[in-house]
């Protein structure tokens, strides 16, 4: 009778919380909070990503921070009640094969799990899971009650403002999944530097899959003790990144260095970038802000690329391209202003017939809520067309995946990018890129089309601005 009264009390405080105008993680996290005290249990609610192969924590209760951070789930190897929509109990957690982290459940003192799917629109987006210390024959009034709360749950991530706001318009988001359009809005972070806070808009601006510190790896052993451990601060899952940011000072940066190789030595699949402090500022001037947003350029103080380079790289890129589609008619696609040049010049070197079309997208404004959008689609269908992005450069390859991935829902025979400079050093996102003029140093580089705060897009080579310290704030961003 106790146990159905505390279900029952559980139940109306999670309804008054979905009912509320709080955010969605308070809503998402009120529910959890309910299962877990009304279960004395731990219990966590995780999200499908947009790929629907990756389970991202969104919020949890009573779990030790070590087990938070044990990896990111996979949907294929954790439990399966998200693949089969089916309740999933586990008694002995430390014998079954359903447990992708076994020793991560047994050092934290799991003894009994129970997952429960969230079902949105015909299909789990999610789950929330329940963890118990003592072994637990899971009753069928407990799976009940469980099943109630997730459907709560599925009623506040239908009911996001957030989600509505952005079917309102036409974006990559507004085509992908439930649970891809509120994971951001589900978070519980707190982060340790406003360097990280502001890496994650930027990330949620390209609605780029995130999680915070996901896994802690040891790096060294005293017997059967940990001695040393590193946290990578995100893990992207779409790219199957870890990154990790530093803003300190050179000298500090070493032992980060050392931590970084020692990783690769144990775990040489896995893929991390550092972003040094350099990287970090560079990264922000591109979204017009941080220290390098105030600079203003004063003259060219070296030139990379002269008119005459120019130009018989881009006859070259014209010849390749010529014969790789001798017997089609590509669609050549260019997105903003910096592409003009290249572009122009490139097709009237190309001797086989091509169309050509034009797309603008949002930049970022700095605010939590901000997101990238397409403000100026393609006017010609991509359907079964040999389509090729033409990029006056590729930087971090963020937006030219959000492109790419935009341009492949259309249905295209084909998708191929060329790009007149590429910027390597700085690549965060892994995209292909079959033509290539130039690879450019980590500098910024104006001229052929490139601007700084719309100027020396009209210089006829490509060359490198002296900057000099400005009042100002603002900065046109290099488009990658």
């Amino acid at each position: 009778m106790n146990k159905e009264r505390d279900y029952y009390k559980a139940t109306r405080l999670a309804v008054a919380a979905v009912n509320s105008p709080s955010p969605l993680k308070d809503r998402l996290a009120a529910i959890v909070r309910s299962v877990a005290r009304s279960m004395k249990s731990g219990a966590s609610l995780i999200l499908l990503d947009s790929t629907r192969s990756k389970l991202i924590h969104s919020s949890s209760r009573g779990l030790p921070q070590f087990y938070l951070r044990k990896g990111v789930l996979d949907a294929d190897k954790s439990l399966y009640e998200v693949l089969t929509g089916q309740p999933v109990t586990i008694a002995d957690a430390g014998n079954d094969s359903r447990i992708q982290y076994p020793a991560m459940a047994a050092k934290a003192g799991i003894a009994s799990i129970l997952g429960v799917p969230i079902m949105c629109g015909g299909g789990a987006v999610g789950s929330i899971r329940v963890y118990t210390r003592e072994r637990c024959d899971f009753s069928s009034q407990d799976i009940a009650f469980v099943i109630t709360m997730a459907n709560l749950a599925a009623v506040a991530l239908n009911s996001d403002p957030f989600r509505q706001k952005t079917e309102e318009v036409d974006t990559l988001e507004s085509s992908i999944p439930v649970e891809a359009s509120a994971l951001r809005r589900s978070r519980s972070v707190t982060f340790a530097h406003p360097s990280e806070e502001y890496f994650a808009r930027i990330l949620d601006f390209y609605n780029i899959e995130w999680v915070y510190e996901p896994r802690s790896f040891p790096l060294r052993w005293n017997g059967d003790t940990v001695t040393e451990m590193f946290t990578p601060d995100f893990y992207l899952p779409g790219l199957d990144l870890y990154i990790e940011l530093t803003t300190l000072r050179q000298s500090l940066v070493t032992h980060k260095n050392r931590k970084l190789r020692r990783l690769k030595e144990l775990h040489p699949e896995v893929k991390i970038t550092l972003l040094y402090k350099n990287d970090y500022d560079r990264l922000l001037a591109k979204y017009g802000c941080g220290p390098l947003a105030q600079t203003r350029a004063h003259g060219i103080s070296r030139v990379l690329y002269s008119a005459t380079e120019i130009e018989d790289r881009v006859r070259a890129l014209a010849g390749q391209i010529s014969s790789d589609y001798a017997s089609r008619r590509p669609l050549m696609v260019g997105v903003q202003r910096g592409f003009i040049c290249f572009m122009a010049d490139l097709i009237r070197q190309i001797t086989i017939p091509v169309d050509i079309d034009f797309m603008a997208i949002s930049y970022y404004s700095g605010d939590s809520d901000s997101t990238v959008r397409i403000t100026k689609d393609i006017d010609l269908s991509v359907v079964g067309r040999h389509v090729i992005m033409v990029e006056d450069i590729v930087d971090t390859g963020i937006t030219l995946s959000y492109i790419l991935n935009h341009l492949q829902a259309g249905g295209p025979a084909s998708l191929a990018v060329c790009t007149l400079l590429d910027r390597r050093a700085r690549r965060l996102a892994d995209v292909r890129l079959d033509y290539v003029g130039f690879e450019v140093p980590d500098e910024f580089v104006v001229g052929y089309g490139l601007d700084y705060r719309e100027e020396y897009r009209n210089l006829p080579f490509i060359g490198i601005p002296t900057l000099e310290k400005s009042s100002k704030k603002e900065i046109s961003p290099q488009k990658d």
